[in-house]
């Protein structure tokens, strides 16, 4: 074997190296599946090295024509293939659409017929043949087929690419992402080859000798484009981040004061606290004074969660508090409330919510339960337990549910707990669930705390409790006490 022979089979090798480590890299960094078109890309292009180190190798050797007929077959369906892949890869990145009928006639079809002929090759000689001292002579359609079908793949992406360059800017699609890498990619084809031959001479023995540079500016082309969509990808998730910090900061604002400080002769103590799965949530707690004498106060949990939970938490916020401010009884603010959201809920968004009116003079508690958890009451010197009824169904489900209310008396040394499901369903590594128990026992072991100390304690708990595994749902409590 002479020295470029030798030179070349070696510069083979690592260009079939780079397509492997590329191969891999895309699977295993940019999670590419091996169907997509970048991998069989990447794959057709190994098997056409590989073909041709064979090609090079049993090359000259008249003894093994059958084997130099193998390899030739396999480097230049290989090869085709690989071009077709590329022209696909390239085409989707440009974001062009490629019907089935155009995928057939422009793909599969001219992809089949070449190799039908390749493969009767050795007995037409339509692409090429062995001479008696077992070198390769082109014949008609190696000219003219085969290197059509290559120049076509390789370079028609290229012309579409320096046209959104161009003529085409204003046209070109949104999903248009790698028009300036192609125009080097096609620049980087000849550049290569010309070194190639500089380097090698002209006294390779084998018949074409593109597999190398087509390989290398490959490797830049699917790097390069690759990481332009990480940097892209990243761009948009840091400004999804930057939007949901601000989104979260908005959504708390809109919060009233996790304790409030109410005038000295209020006797009540109150404390909120409302801890998100994610940057925005769906949970909510409000309280306010509807004039001098009564405070009405709710917590809620809205479907889903997210951006959709948060934005549909703002509007029920406001629609309450709105009706909040103009009727007579917890009931009639719901039944209200709950038209409303109805309308134009083509999302089927819902709500759970409990809301109370107190009457800080008598100590009065009038309330109405949609589809909520039954808040905790604690009487002074009594045992925890759930506040029932509820009242109906969730807010938001059918326009014509009526909502009903209770009343109840609160003394002195009392306390009542609101809380949403993500207290309860919080889950620990071994899927078993908080409980509404354990709420209890935490409550009847902080009767003498007072509620910020109260939830402290049932957060830590609750955390403990769940340790090594996510939050999924939020986790939103508000207790309020009657000063003794």
């Amino acid at each position: 074997m002479i020295a470029e022979d030798r030179l070349y089979l070696e510069l083979l090798f690592v260009g079939a190296f780079l397509l492997i480590v590329l191969l891999v890299n895309n699977i295993l960094l940019y999670k590419q599946k091996i169907t997509d078109y970048i991998s069989l890309m990447t794959i057709a292009g190994i098997v056409m090295c590989a073909f041709e180190i064979a090609w090079t190798v049993v090359e000259k050797n008249p003894e093994i024509n059958t084997l130099a007929y193998i390899a030739g077959c396999g480097y230049c369906i290989s090869f085709v293939i690989f071009a077709a892949l590329l022209n696909r890869y390239l085409v989707d990145r440009l974001g062009l659409e490629i019907n089935k009928r155009r995928l057939i006639i422009g793909y599969i079809i001219p992809v089949a017929a070449f190799s039908l002929i390749c493969i009767s090759t050795p007995w037409t000689h339509l692409v090429f043949k062995m001479t008696e001292a077992g070198k390769v002579q082109d014949m008609v359609l190696f000219e003219t087929l085969f290197t059509g079908l290559l120049y076509f793949y390789v370079f028609s992406p290229i012309l579409v690419a320096i046209y959104y360059l161009t003529l085409g800017k204003k046209k070109k699609p949104e999903n248009a992402q790698v028009p300036v890498s192609l125009f080097i990619f096609c620049i980087m084809i000849p550049i290569l080859y010309w070194l190639q031959q500089l380097i090698l001479g002209e006294k390779l023995s084998h018949y074409e000798n593109l597999s190398l540079p087509v390989s290398m500016a490959l490797v830049y082309l699917v790097t390069n484009v690759s990481t332009q969509a990480i940097l892209k990808s990243r761009a948009k998730v840091e400004a999804i981040e930057t939007d949901l910090r601000i989104a979260s900061k908005i959504q708390n604002d809109a919060l009233p004061s996790a304790t409030p400080e109410f005038d000295k002769y209020i006797n009540i103590d109150m404390k909120c606290s409302l801890n998100t799965a994610k940057e925005v949530g769906g949970d909510f707690y409000d309280y306010f004074f509807i004039d001098e004498n009564r405070m009405c106060f709710l917590i809620a949990d809205v479907s889903g969660k997210g951006t959709p939970a948060a934005l549909f938490m703002m509007t029920a916020k406001t629609i309450i508090k709105d009706y909040a401010l103009i009727k007579d009884s917890t009931s009639e603010i719901l039944n209200e409330a709950n038209v409303r959201l109805c309308e134009n809920n083509k999302e089927s968004m819902f709500a759970t919510v409990w809301i109370g009116i107190l009457d800080i003079r008598t100590k009065t508690l009038q309330y109405t339960n949609a589809g909520h958890n039954n808040p905790i009451i604690q009487r002074k010197g009594k045992t925890p337990e759930e506040l029932e009824p509820v009242h109906g169904i969730m807010l938001a489900g059918f326009e014509t549910t009526k909502y009903q209310q209770s009343e109840i008396h609160l003394e002195k040394g009392d306390r009542l707990l609101l809380y949403t499901d993500g207290v309860t369903e919080a889950h620990n590594k071994n899927n078993e669930m908080y409980g509404i128990e354990r709420v209890e026992d935490l409550l009847e072991d902080t009767r003498d705390c007072l509620g910020k100390e109260t939830l402290g304690k049932m957060i830590d708990d609750i955390n403990d409790f769940a340790k090594d595994v996510s939050q999924f749902d939020d986790i939103t409590m508000v207790i309020i006490s009657i000063k003794e």
